[in-house]
């Protein structure tokens, strides 16, 4: 054997698997699919829904921006009807009496919809933004004069909101677009009627509209982007994912988001530590482990390369907490922790995985190598003289070596299985040995070491202990 091992080729400029994410196209961020909206459906899980009792993201959405369509459109209604009662403007009720109404029974009967059916498609949503518009230049041209339509641009900066919070940028922009031709609509049909149009202030306030709606849809833009980064980073923290950070360089004026992002950062390490390291010995518990891998052997496949594993677990380990206790059991597996990442090179990982048992990942080394280092910590286990234990009694281990040639990531699982079964059969054979999984594993082991112990070793036994 010797001791050294390939040199792993170096990591594309552009990110390593796992971290890195495609840019999306200038067309797909126009189109608004990383708008928060698309945020809360596709990034909490990936999966498409996020739901709360049940309902999908865009339902709950349709549901709260009903019950404000309601609240906004009997308001105005009553404003409108209670200064026409009272005389403070000109013009009939009626037309209100009739829209107004008829938009709630419209906007209920969306809401009993997304309710029975617990989902809200894109047509929908665009319908009801359509709706909305239709229904303000309708009530606008019916019961208000000429000089008064501007509040049909007002009350349409209401429906933008609602349109660039679910549907994204592009359609915000048609939505301000599709206001302007309406307003414009407007005008022409009050000059059909024979009516004034004073049409150096309407085109004014057109295009102060204009220049108000199309700010909004830029300024909600930059929000949406990063309240979807900050979604993505959370969804990512919550699957035990902590390999991004919050870029707040792209943040040209800090607000609230930006002040998120930095907590966000300032709490990663903590939150990686209590999620993926075992609070005991301080290697990298079981879920933290399964992440490293699945990263290894997706690079090893794009780059091609062997990965080895290492499966180590204790000897006789109840044997030391029914003598001494579970504190001192304890103190003997944070030494051994010590003793087995001192042993580790530089890319190696050691990690926690069950009561005694630990693992040792080798990127870009084969099987020979991995040899090498698996007899070196047998010896260093050997020779440590744990505090708690007497001087004359030692610690063993058995190791299980497995080597694969990554071709593509279906191979973590075999790798994994393949040591287990070589630790089983290291202790099979009598414990305190390296087995090197091969066809029938009946080779490469290393002879046995027995300690100067004062309790009795059982007769080998085909289960861990």
């Amino acid at each position: 054997m010797h001791s050294g091992s390939p040199t792993p080729p170096p990591p594309p400029s552009h990110g390593t698997p796992g971290n890195h994410r495609p840019r999306p196209s200038w067309v797909a961020r126009a189109l608004g699919w990383r708008s928060l909206w698309f945020a809360v459906a596709r990034g909490g899980d990936r999966h498409g829904t996020v739901s709360r009792a049940g309902y999908s993201a865009n339902a709950e959405v349709v549901l709260w921006q009903n019950e404000l369509r309601v609240v906004i459109s009997a308001a105005v209604a009553l404003v409108a009807t209670g200064l026409r009662v009272f005389g403070e403007v000109g013009g009939s009720p009626t037309p209100i009496a009739i829209v107004v109404p008829a938009y709630v029974v419209l906007v209920g009967l969306t809401s009993l919809l997304v309710r029975r059916t617990r989902r809200a498609g894109l047509s929908l949503l665009a319908g009801l933004v359509s709706l909305d518009l239709c229904v303000i230049y309708l009530t606008v041209g019916l019961v208000t004069l000429p000089q008064y339509y501007p509040r049909a641009l007002l009350l349409s900066l209401v429906a933008l909101q609602f349109t660039h919070f679910v549907l994204g940028v592009l359609p915000s922009a048609i939505a301000v677009c599709g206001s302007a031709l309406g307003y414009v609509i407007l005008l022409a049909a009050a000059v059909n009627r024979g009516e004034s149009i004073v049409w150096g202030e309407q085109l004014w306030m057109l295009a102060l509209y204009l220049v108000v709606g199309l700010t909004a849809v830029i300024l909600l833009a930059g929000t949406n982007r990063r309240l979807t980064t900050l979604v993505d980073l959370f969804a990512q923290a919550e699957r035990g994912d902590f390999t991004r950070e919050y870029d707040e360089r792209h943040d040209r004026r800090p607000d609230g988001i930006t002040l998120l992002g930095r907590a966000f950062n300032h709490f990663r390490g903590e939150l990686a530590s209590l999620v993926l390291r075992d609070p005991l010995t301080g290697c990298l518990n079981r879920r933290g482990f399964e992440q490293e891998l699945d990263r290894t052997i997706a690079l090893a496949a794009r780059y091609g390369g062997e990965v080895s594993l290492l499966a180590i677990d204790v000897d006789h380990f109840k044997r030391v907490n029914d003598t001494y206790g579970h504190l001192a059991g304890d103190a003997v597996l944070r030494d051994l922790a010590l003793v087995i990442s001192g042993s580790a090179r530089a890319g190696d990982l050691v990690a926690r995985v069950g009561g005694e048992e630990f693992v040792m990942l080798l990127p870009h080394t084969d099987g020979e190598s991995a040899g090498v280092v698996a007899e070196r910590l047998l010896e260093l286990v050997r020779a440590h003289r744990c505090d708690v234990l007497r001087d004359e009694q030692r610690l063993t281990v058995s190791i299980g070596i497995a080597t694969e040639q990554v071709v593509d990531d279906a191979v973590a699982s075999a790798l994994r299985a393949r040591a287990d079964e070589a630790l089983y059969v290291a202790k099979r054979l009598g414990r305190d040995r390296v087995v090197m999984w091969a066809s029938g594993i009946r080779s490469h082991t290393t002879p046995a070491w027995v300690p100067n112990i004062e309790f009795s070793l059982p007769s080998p036994r085909t289960s861990r202990g």
